[in-house]
């Protein structure tokens, strides 16, 4: 059997199936988890310096872990075959720790180059003000532009094109830990690791088709981005599912033995097991 590749036109074929089919539930679910946040949010305050805010903050942060995974579990369970179950959710609900530590590893393996450039930035501009004649009107414009280009712009540019790279090299993480909550985080990372090691520019393409398709449907009087917004998740599902068919191992096919009786010499009829008569 011809093991499956990583097809962008595949995936959004795929999504745009698996969307007219369950389009109606993952438009109740998504706009259900959306007002859910909007609650609570509410609930906090914009007071960012009382103790109900950070709480309800805390509250909304563990509330988006665990909806966002048990929607990841039921589009992988839609892409199997299976109709949306309100009861995965419960299913994903003990899971709540791990989730919390990937979600967590992902943001510090993924944000430290970028603390890296924006700290290189900020001392290239600290260097930069300290030399320059705000006098001339043209000096802050100047300064300014120090800060984006020559040595400090480049490293910068590097540090934020290594966290792209990382957190292409790390999207499946949440959903191979989804799909198989026995692999744990280190696992579900190694497991994303692997997944991705050679489709880094097809990955890259299929973003770039799912950035144009909610274009598309944002132009589209703007309802279209909700239809557009539910293929992109389900793409996003095709992709993983299309890589983890693509390592299961091709099938040797082997010269199938034949199934009728055996067929034995007419001089010797001896049976196998039955010794023959000595002459």
């Amino acid at each position: 059997m011809k093991a499956h590749l990583l097809s962008p036109t595949g995936a959004l074929k795929t999504g745009w199936a698996l969307t007219r089919k369950h389009f109606i539930v993952m438009l109740g679910l998504f706009l259900g988890i959306m007002i859910l946040s909007w609650i609570v949010s509410l609930l906090g305050g914009s007071d960012i310096f009382s103790i109900r805010y950070w709480i309800f903050y805390i509250v909304s942060l563990l509330l988006s872990m665990w909806l966002g995974a048990g929607m990841i579990k039921i589009m992988l369970n839609a892409y199997a075959g299976e109709e949306p179950s309100f009861s995965t959710f419960g299913e994903v609900l003990p899971k709540l720790g791990g989730l919390i530590g990937v979600n967590l590893l992902i943001g510090i393996i993924c944000l430290i180059p970028m603390c890296v450039g924006l700290i290189v930035r900020i001392a290239g501009l600290g260097a930069s003000l300290a030399v320059s004649d705000f006098s001339d009107p043209y000096a802050l414009g100047y300064t300014l532009g120090l800060m984006f280009s020559g040595t400090t712009g480049i490293v910068s540019l590097v540090c934020a094109l290594v966290s792209i790279y990382l957190y292409i090299r790390l999207m499946f993480v949440l959903y191979a830990y989804v799909d198989d909550f026995s692999i744990g985080v280190f696992g579900a990372v190694r497991r994303s690791w692997d997944m991705t090691k050679g489709n880094v520019w097809t990955i890259i393409l299929c973003f770039l088709m799912i950035i144009v398709l909610n274009i598309i449907g944002f132009i589209a009087l703007i309802v279209g981005v909700v239809v557009t917004l539910v293929i992109s998740a389900f793409m996003i599902v095709a992709m993983y599912e299309q890589i983890k068919e693509s390592e299961q191992p091709a099938v040797v096919e082997a010269v199938e033995p034949a199934t009728g009786p055996a067929l034995f010499d007419n001089e010797n009829p001896a049976q196998p097991g039955e010794p023959e008569d000595a002459e």
